[in-house]
Order: C-alpha cells, then structure tokens, then sequence
C-alpha cells in the first residue's frame, strides 16, 4: 500500500510486487497543470505471497467530479485466500486543508457498499455490514485534534480508528490514520522510498 505521486500514463514498477489497484483524480499526467503537489494511492500485492486481491470498483454515475477530485484519492482490494474473501484494503489520500463536507462526500461514496445502515441508500445495492475492512493512509488531519472529523465513519461504516504511539511526520503528528471494522490489525511503523 502506497501514496504515490505515479501519474496513470506512467506507472511505476516494483521489483516482487504486482499493482493491483491505483488511482490518481488529480495528476492525470506529467504534462498536466498541477492543483496540489501530490496525489495519488496505489495497493501492489507481493508475489510471494499466498493472498490474492482484486480490484474493487465502485462507481456513481452522477458523482459529483469535480468536488471529488478536490478532496483525494482511495483505492479499494478484495484481499482473498484460497479463493475466499478475507477482507477489504483501503488506501487513501486527503490533500491537505480539505474541508469536512468534501472529505465526508468522497469516503462516504467509495464506502457506500459497506454502509452500517441501508436505509440511505437504493435497496438494489448489496450491502455488507459484516465485511472485515482496514483503512489506512494519509489523512492530511491531525486526528487528536479533528476527531469529529472521523465520526461519521463510525457511526455510518463501523469503522473505527486504531490508534498508535507512531507519529508519522516530523512534527511528530500523526496525519497517517488507520480505521478498521471486524479486523484487528497490528500496526508497525515503516516507510519505503521507491
């Protein structure tokens, strides 16, 4: 799993690794005026490993693009073993000074199939209240300070936050977040530049 700066007409290689998953709303190319200095999430799966996963797409023909665009980037696997679905992987991007209401429209319509309640959306969508997830990325919010920000995660998916000890920038703040539902994951720190 990877924030990654890879725009979609250059995908970046790694040695070992298959990428499964990438996404980019906001660098389409080099070439391309830039809004925000960086953007753009990616998942690649170690080819020594026995997991597999798959892409998960899950459009809404009428989104509205442009505020999505604005406010991130996520990328969604289904992780499996042996052909069962063990869980859903998330990785996220939120550019930084994106405001609640935006950050709210973008996870809420990628994670609108796992909603918690139903209730809010059409009946011919297959809803997953039990599906194990793990969410994770940059979140560009300093979480001891914005935890309201994150609410509407638990309340509406389940999802809550794991919280570590591990600042994750120099600041010694902690803007990369963790939320998982049905899972607990043990959460090391380690970064990788490639």
């Amino acid at each position: 799993m990877s924030e990654t700066w890879m725009y979609e007409d250059k995908p970046i290689a790694v040695e070992v690794f298959e990428l499964k998953a990438f996404i980019n709303n906001t660098l389409k190319s080099l070439t391309e005026d830039r809004q925000h200095r960086a953007s753009g999430v990616a998942i690649s799966r170690n080819l020594k490993s026995i997991a597999a996963c798959r892409p998960i797409e899950f459009t809404i023909n009428d989104r509205t693009g442009l505020e999505m665009a604005t406010a991130g980037d996520i990328c969604m696997v289904d992780v499996t073993l042996n052909g069962q679905s063990r869980f859903i992987l998330a990785s996220v991007y939120i550019h930084p000074s994106v405001n609640s209401a935006d950050l709210k429209l973008l996870l809420f319509s990628d994670l609108m199939k796992y909603l918690e309640s139903s209730l809010l959306i059409d009946q011919e969508f297959d809803i997953d209240k039990e599906v194990p997830i793990i969410m994770m990325g940059d979140f560009n919010i300093y979480a001891k300070r914005n935890e309201k920000a994150f609410d509407f995660l638990k309340h509406h998916f389940n999802l809550n936050m794991v919280y570590t000890n591990y600042p994750s920038t120099l600041g010694n703040s902690c803007l990369d977040l963790t939320f998982t539902r049905n899972i607990t994951p043990e959460l090391l720190n380690y970064v990788c530049y490639f």
